[in-house]
């Protein structure tokens, strides 16, 4: 798959038409997710459960995007065991089922949730497996034009029309600090020495969906080693932050992987050092 290509291209939907995805579609989904979907935590036991449109009332009280539920031809269901990781994982592995849906043109949207237990009630899983990401996906309704939400807060809002390139909330130089928070000093110079490889992957990252495209994180590079910092975020809750640092650091390594080879993050690394109140180290990448 090529990574930079499928981010830049994917497309976030909230209306999605009737036509269902082919079989041969979802056949070629579901032996991706077997064969070739990355585990950020590959010992958490995972599961893909494919739901078609009849779901969706089951859905209607339990999932949505900001608390309305989106409907859709299908929606994907990844469930996981227990573990301290598992939404991290299940952000990381979701969005890289996102891209591969980006590949076979099928449109996508996140879905939120925060009760487990009555999906499955609702839907009769009986597993032990807990739900752990939900994302809509079909074919979505033809727009004039597409629009961005920013929501700074629940009294600002800002909503823009996209013009000929995709302008993230945060861009790279907004996202990345060098040795210390806040400190820019040295950025451009990096990204050159390293022949735009940290740009592209920066950049990918930049792209990636949050919750409410709020982007509470961003990465601290010191001492050959780039630190993903997680921000405290009054409307962000747990599970979804979660979800988007495994979303971010599946954007990050996908493309930095197409220059370095593989690239492991390490989970809950020890703080480095300049970090301000409210700030954390989430997982670290050395370099």
């Amino acid at each position: 798959m090529n990574y930079s290509a499928m981010i830049q291209n994917r497309r976030s939907v909230h209306a999605f038409r009737e036509k269902e995805v082919s079989s041969e579609a979802i056949g070629q989904l579901r032996s991706y997710y077997e064969k070739t979907c990355p585990r950020l935590v590959p010992e958490i036991a995972t599961e893909l459960i494919v739901l078609d449109k009849d779901a969706q009332p089951a859905l209607e009280s339990s999932a949505g995007y900001n608390q309305f539920l989106i409907g859709a031809p299908h929606y994907l269901l990844l469930m996981s065991a227990p573990h301290s990781y598992a939404a991290i994982n299940a952000g990381y592995m979701m969005e890289d089922l996102v891209l591969k849906l980006t590949e076979l043109d099928i449109d996508t949207c996140w879905m939120t949730f925060t009760d487990s237990d009555k999906i499955k009630k609702a839907l009769s899983l009986a597993t032990p497996l807990e739900v752990a990401a939900i994302v809509a996906f079909g074919y979505g309704e033809k727009t004039a034009r597409k629009l961005r939400l920013n929501i700074l807060s629940m009294s600002q809002i800002d909503v823009r029309a996209e013009q000929q390139y995709y302008a993230p909330k945060k861009g790279v130089h907004d996202l990345v600090h060098m040795g210390s928070w806040s400190n820019k000093s040295g950025l451009d110079e990096m990204m050159d020495f390293y022949d735009d490889m940290l740009w592209q992957s920066f950049y990918a990252a930049s792209l990636s969906p949050s919750y409410l495209n709020r982007q509470p994180y961003g990465f601290l590079v010191q001492d050959h080693s780039i630190y993903l910092v997680q921000q405290e975020d009054a409307y962000t809750d747990n599970l979804d932050a979660a979800l988007d640092l495994g979303i971010v650091m599946l954007h990050f390594s996908a493309v930095a992987s197409q220059w370095a080879g593989q690239v492991r993050w390490e989970l809950s690394p020890a703080a480095p050092d300049g970090l301000p109140e409210g700030l954390r180290s989430a997982a670290v990448y050395h370099m």
